[in-house]
């Protein structure tokens, strides 16, 4: 099993620099920090995208629906026209209609004929498939020859992170082709997938190796690796009951095309995450450092809710890095306030402290013996309620100061504090 790497700790880590940043003046530094830091962010968010693409009669929309374990793209000769078909994770079946220029428009269900009637720039289709978490797949329109369908698959190649050129085993790997494929930058190159489809046939079963021989030869620098698929087999194979025939799914090359897959987004995965760690490490955490060290920023009309209270926290803390995150929309608030209101501002403070203390209720994301904390977090709660019927500022600095020993609570007890780590936080 292919693990993919994971990347939270990372995106809270940009989420935190793009919060503390939002409301510093423009500049051209920053900005530019700003922009590569949301790119990184929406990266890690987002699945790795796999393009299937190939000359019509390639196979590729069946290598899809085979990936994608569910029947939704339809294959050989049919009369329904569509553009790209994205699909992608989604708790309920859904589909979407989209443009380039304008809003989506979203079905119930999948109706891709619906869809198409609208005459979309892309379609996506939503499915509840656990892998869609990790990777979605892009089905591009089939290429001819030479014609201007070859530009449109070029310039849809741009929208993926790796892809799979299906040629067709009957006539494998053909010199169209190969004058497509070498107009694809280096880089989609070094992390796509050749499959040779119609294993199954027996024209194209009986010359395999012959021809997996040639193939395996001109790859260096188009492919990361070239596998053939017998894609009805290998459907045959998994929909087998009780439980799906291993060996038939392994002999007909779905087992090995599936972890080439696989591994090709791995590997995107991981250098999307190579790059945000260096900018994290060479840019944005030394940029929140430095508006988090003392004296750094001013404290805001004497709340006492100053960057310096807010100190960059463990890394490998994840529920305070959230706990801090939350109190920062409280001050950037402020920040953005003529004058406070006490009301909203312990209305919020009640509101961050209760959502915290559901999370804290199932107890695994604090050290064992922090087990005190959670009740502390239902104790400020009902305090915070209590001050809302106070006047004067005395109960938002009693606000501050519960806010604060949760934070210093928090500081030592998450999931993953560094033994060495103070017990007070400081």
């Amino acid at each position: 099993m292919i693990d993919f790497p994971g990347t939270e700790k990372e995106v809270r880590q940009l989420e935190r620099f793009l919060t503390a940043t939002e409301a510093l003046p423009s500049s051209p530094d920053l900005d530019d920090l700003r922009d590569r830091a949301l790119a990184h962010a929406e990266r890690l968010s987002n699945a790795v995208s796999i393009g299937f693409a190939g000359e019509f009669g390639a196979g590729k929309s069946s290598l899809a629906n085979m990936l994608a374990g569910a029947d939704i793209l339809p294959t050989g000769p049919q009369h329904l026209k569509l553009p790209l078909v994205i699909v992608a994770f989604s708790e309920t079946p859904e589909t979407t209609v989209g443009w380039w220029n304008r809003e989506p428009v979203t079905y119930s269900g999948i109706v891709l004929e619906k869809a198409a009637a609208d005459n979309p720039d892309f379609i996506s289709v939503g499915i509840n498939t656990p892998a869609l978490r990790e990777i979605s797949l892009f089905d591009l329109p089939g290429s001819g020859a030479l014609d201007d369908t070859y530009k449109q698959t070029l310039d849809l190649l741009k929208f993926v992170d790796c892809a799979i050129w299906c040629s067709n085993g009957t006539n494998a790997w053909r010199e169209t082709e190969r004058h497509l494929w070498s107009q694809v930058p280096q880089k989609l190159r070094d992390n796509s997938i050749l499959a040779v489809t119609h294993a199954d046939l027996p024209p194209v079963r009986d010359a395999l190796d012959r021809v997996l021989s040639r193939l395996n030869k001109e790859k260096s620098g188009m492919f990361r690796a070239v596998v053939p698929i017998g894609t009805p087999v290998a459907v045959r194979a998994m929909a087998q009951e009780p439980e799906p025939d291993f060996a038939l799914w392994e002999d007909c090359g779905g087992q090995k095309l599936a972890e080439h897959v696989l591994e090709a987004a791995s590997a995107r995965r991981q250098s999307d995450l190579d790059a945000a760690r260096a900018d994290l490490t060479e840019h944005f955490l030394p940029r929140l450092e430095a508006l988090t060290e003392p004296d750094a920023t001013p404290d805001l009309e004497g709340d006492g809710l100053a960057s310096s209270d807010m100190g960059l926290p463990p890394l490998n803390n994840p529920i305070l890095e959230d706990w801090l995150a939350a109190i920062a929309s409280i001050r950037e608030d402020l920040r953005e306030a003529s004058q406070i209101d006490p009301a909203a501002f312990l209305q919020s403070c009640q509101e961050i402290v209760e959502d915290f203390a559901e999370r804290l209720d199932g107890g695994s994301e604090i050290d064992p013996e922090g087990d005190w904390i959670p009740s502390e977090f239902e104790k400020a709660t009902d305090l915070l309620l209590l001050l809302q019927f106070e006047t004067g500022d005395a109960p938002v600095k009693d606000a501050i100061n519960i806010l604060t020993q949760l934070s210093d609570s928090l500081a030592w007890a998450g999931s993953s504090v560094d033994p060495g780590h103070s017990r007070t936080g400081t």
